[in-house]
């Protein structure tokens, strides 16, 4: 036990001070314990000295333990009564105190009682963390009297009268054992600066009480102006209840179960119980030493929380912008990159050496969309015409003139930034360079400033006149789709959708209903009612009257609202189950051949008859799922290709397929979507299908399929720098040759991936190009475009 520094307080000049206003009974024994001084008030009645443990009685954790015993560790003081309804420890040890030398222990001054419920039976048992004590009569709350056999609270540990304890209430400061070294103080003491108060709580003895989460009443704070009261000994502070290094309290909050009546508290040192150490844990900021974190919070991704627009400028001071993340707001300005909405490269540095990209195992691919929807706030994609002459190329690799193509010899030379080659400039394209190397004219001509330009396409881009803009709608009339009201939400939504088709001659619609035959209808304004054609064969589909099944929407608008509305009833009581959906797409097919254009089925049933004919392939797939994952997986493959070869056909005459499944069992889309995914269409999937919820979405669906921007006849290729190569294409066209791709109609929902691989090593600090070439005849446009992003 550490001595009293030279400079402190006297004892014996404080306890003739103290000893004034005490009533003591009889003498305390040199090793009686005391409690922490208290304000003004009575003392209690009797006080009486320690008393021995009665047998079997277990040791107060913390407490200090006589010669031998394997308790060597003193217990905090109390620093508030225990909550109302919560009994008191049973009895009292007495504790076993180190040789003393020093003065005679020093009592509190008298204290008012503050009213209780009343003492417990000292049968009851033992509170959750409680030391076992004799109870004679309850503790004032508020108060921690001296530990006596008459009354000890909850928790109130006994302290030496040789070396009273330095209490620093509820100050600022941390105590500190003079037994165990220091230890953090418990969890629950109350924050102060220098005054004391009334006592926030009492200590958590290896873990909080059931029920008890914060400082009980009157835990309040005190100025800091004031010195704190009665500091005690130098060196004699409180200790703090647990084993060395660790704590057993639980942050606020947290609640732990109640231990059995009767049971050794938690903890306990000495005895042998298996615990698991926790964190230490103080409300005091001082006292915490906290463990530096191997885990820098800064690099921990989180989802963006900024709701502001960022203006991103695609190229700054000289190189290209990384741009801000795809699921982020912001406003494109094209300074001489393309934006990312329109391509995205999969990395922001690309690898000089294919070992190198192989070892970061990262694809190298950018995702290309020609049609993105732009910003409102963007400006938009400047349009260039060079007339018959056509845009300016590269006589290598034909790459298009961009902004990253230098001019030399006074502008009478371009070199391409692609394959370096140098071409010469036509004479109708020449332009003085200025002091900086560029054209006195870049600015003024966007192909040398900007990063995305169309340019308005010549003949040699084009394989035929650009064709109006036809929209075939086939609908399926079989019993299951009568019943289910996917005929009567189909002809709806076609009808509802009219209205959003532009007036004039290049927008052209058709319609044809389907179950075991055909059904084409003429929609001439002679005729006061549309004529039904019916085609029974179909095994060998042929179709009737080319010229009076599609026509211009607006001389027939009238004729086909009025044919959609009375489609329903028309096959109310049909019985006929089966549908010919590939005899149906061949059919419409047939009639849109001259054109091309959109054909939208309406499909919901399997297709039974006809060609392309389907089984169901539902049942075999569970049967034989337990054999292996091999059979499992056939079902997620087409199962022949009969639909593969329809397809491939209809993309070389232009024509989309949209599928449109409104079913309640099953359908085999893995069969179903070849003709979608080979002609650029797409599969939209309702199952099951509702005839109160569904309408209205596949109205939406419908509306926007036809409303959005979109461009028909195009065809796609991909041109990069030397060192790189393109690998594969990926999305939903026709690919008839290595290096170009088929589609018949692209909009703004559709994505083209374009994966790369190296063929040589890129020079290090250089930069790679990628430049995007799509031609596509716009709908309601006499003239086909050609866009030309360069990144």
């Amino acid at each position: 036990m550490s001595r009293p520094p030279p400079g402190g307080p006297s004892p014996s000049s404080t306890l003739s001070a103290s000893f004034s206003n005490l009533q003591i009974s009889r003498a305390p024994p040199p090793f009686a314990s005391v409690g922490p001084p208290q304000g003004d008030g009575p003392a209690p009645s009797s006080i009486r000295g320690p008393q021995a443990p009665p047998p079997g009685a277990l040791p107060f954790p913390g407490s200090p333990s006589p010669p031998g015993s394997l308790f060597a560790r003193p217990a905090p003081s109390v620093q508030q009564s225990p909550p109302f309804g919560a009994p008191p420890a049973a009895q009292s040890l007495q504790p076993q105190r180190p040789p003393f030398n020093g003065p005679p222990p020093v009592l509190p001054a008298q204290v008012q009682r503050a009213p209780f419920r009343g003492p417990p039976a000292a049968s009851q048992p033992l509170p959750f963390g409680g030391p076992p004590a004799a109870v004679s009569q309850p503790a004032p709350f508020g108060v921690s009297p001296v530990a006596t056999a008459q009354s000890a609270p909850l928790g109130a540990p006994p302290y030496s009268a040789a070396q009273p304890p330095q209490f620093s209430g509820l100050s600022g400061a941390v105590s500190r054992s003079a037994y165990s070294g220091g230890s953090i103080p418990p969890f629950g003491a109350a924050r102060a600066s220098s005054q004391q108060g009334p006592y926030g709580g009492p200590p958590q003895f290896g873990g909080e009480k059931p029920g008890l989460q914060t400082p009980l009443f009157g835990a309040q704070t005190a100025p800091a102006s004031q010195p704190p009261p009665f500091t005690g000994v130098p060196g004699a502070n409180a200790p703090a209840f647990g084993p060395p290094g660790w704590q057993g309290q639980t942050r606020p909050g947290t609640v732990r179960m109640p231990g059995m009546p009767g049971a050794m508290p938690p903890n306990a040192l000495g005895q042998g119980m298996p615990s698991t150490p926790t964190m230490p844990y103080s409300p005091h900021a001082g006292a915490q030493v906290s463990t530096p974190s191997k885990i820098d919070p800064n690099q921990i991704p989180r989802p963006i929380t900024e709701t502001s627009v960022v203006i991103f400028e695609t190229r700054q001071a000289g190189q290209a912008a990384v741009p801000p993340a795809a699921s982020s707001e912001f406003i494109v300005k094209d300074t001489g990159n393309c934006s990312p909405r329109l391509m995205r490269c999969t990395m922001n540095q690309i690898p000089c050496t294919g070992d190198l990209l192989t070892t970061s195992g990262m694809p190298l691919a950018i995702m290309v969309q020609p049609f993105a929807l732009p910003h409102p706030s963007e400006e938009a994609i400047q349009l260039v015409d060079f007339g018959e002459m056509g845009p300016i190329r590269c006589s290598r690799c034909k790459a298009y003139i961009n902004a990253f193509m230098r001019f030399v010899d006074q502008g009478k030379i371009f070199i391409c930034n692609l394959c370096g080659f140098s071409n010469d400039t036509p004479r109708e394209y020449l332009c003085n360079l200025g002091p900086d190397g560029r054209r006195r004219d870049a600015d003024d001509r966007p192909e040398l400033c900007r990063g995305t330009v169309e340019f308005i396409a010549t003949k040699e881009f084009l394989v035929r006149e650009p064709m109006p803009a036809v929209y075939f709608f086939l609908v399926d009339v079989s019993m299951n789709a009568i019943q289910t009201g996917a005929t009567a939400a189909a002809c709806s939504a076609i009808s509802q959708s009219l209205s959003d088709l532009p007036e004039g001659p290049r927008t052209m619609v058709g319609i044809a209903t389907f179950n075991s035959t055909i059904h084409f209808y003429s929609l001439k304004r002679a005729q006061q009612q549309p004529l039904m054609l019916i085609v029974p064969d179909i095994q060998d589909v042929y179709t009737p009257l080319h010229m009076d099944l599609i026509l211009p929407v607006s001389g027939c608008r009238d004729s086909l609202e009025q044919l959609l509305e009375s489609i329903p009833s028309m096959f109310e009581n049909n019985r006929v189950a089966d549908s010919a959906f590939g005899a149906a797409m061949k059919a419409g097919f047939l009639a849109m051949k001259p054109t091309g254009g959109k054909l939208l089925v309406f499909q919901s049933v399997l297709p039974s008859v006809g060609t392309g004919s389907l089984s169901a392939r539902e049942t075999e797939g569970r049967s034989n799922i337990s054999s292996g994952d091999k059979e499992a997986h056939k079902l997620l493959q087409p199962v022949d290709k009969t639909l593969k070869t329809m397809a491939l056909e209809f993309a070389e005459y232009q024509v989309c397929v949209d599928v449109f499944l409104t079913t309640q069992s099953y359908t085999d889309v893995a069969s179903i979507s070849v003709v979608p995914s080979t002609t650029g269409g797409w599969v939209y999937y309702y199952f099951p299908f509702s005839a109160l919820s569904d309408p209205a979405k596949l109205f939406n669906d419908l509306r926007w399929n036809i409303t959005r921007p979109q461009g028909f006849e195009a065809v796609m290729r991909v041109r990069c720098s030397q060192g790189l190569q393109v690998q594969d294409y990926s999305g939903n066209f026709c690919k008839r040759v290595p290096t170009d791709i088929d589609l018949p109609a692209i909009d703004s929902d559709k994505t083209i991936m374009v994966s790369f691989k190296h063929d040589d090593k890129f020079q290090e600090n250089s930069e790679c190009g990628f430049q995007p070439v799509r031609a596509a005849v716009e709908p309601h446009c006499t003239k086909g475009r050609s866009a030309s992003p360069s990144y």
